[in-house]
């Protein structure tokens, strides 16, 4: 999985108000919000097409969790091999927060 993403896309479940966001089943965001809080990783809906090494964390999972200052554990090790870098994170998109 790579990091590369800084801003997320326009149907990301995480942007308020998306087209992904929605139109979610009832209680699936709080279930991927659980996920990623007990550190499982969220792929970009947009690249699960691709091999699973070219796939991209969700810019908008991670920027959900900076806020919470909560990133998660392949956040942090990625941060920590020089694949990942926090502050190039688009920070002022409207994320979801009442999770």
């Amino acid at each position: 999985m790579k990091f590369d993403l800084k801003t997320p896309c326009k149907d990301c479940p995480f942007i308020k108000g998306s087209s992904t966001n929605t139109t979610l089943a009832e209680g699936r965001l709080e279930e991927i919000v659980e996920g990623i809080r007990a550190d499982m990783s969220f792929t970009c809906h947009k690249t699960l097409h691709m091999p699973s090494s070219d796939q991209q964390h969700c810019a908008g999972a991670m920027i959900f969790l900076e806020k919470e200052d909560r990133p998660n554990q392949m956040m942090r090790i990625a941060e920590r091999i020089g694949m990942y870098d926090r502050r190039k994170l688009n920070m002022d998109v409207d994320i979801v927060d009442e999770y």
